[in-house]
């Protein structure tokens, strides 16, 4: 049988949190290298754009279902 506290470890949601890290890292370099390299990434963006938008949108599952 569970305790509240071993329910509370085995439910806790990493993939926001580490998705929305990992993305902003990618975000950032490919905004730097269009704005300030002058090399487009723009796949990379929109890639990195939908992954943070996936983990913001994790997180926000997770804080809503309690």
């Amino acid at each position: 049988m569970k305790t509240e506290t071993t329910r509370k470890y085995s439910e806790r949601n990493y993939f926001g949190p580490i998705m929305i890290f990992i993305s902003s890292i990618g975000v950032s370099d490919a905004l730097m290298s269009q704005y300030v390299y002058d090399k487009p990434k723009s796949e990379m963006l929109l890639m990195m754009s939908c992954l943070f938008l996936a983990g913001v949108f994790s997180v926000l599952r997770t804080n809503n279902s309690k």
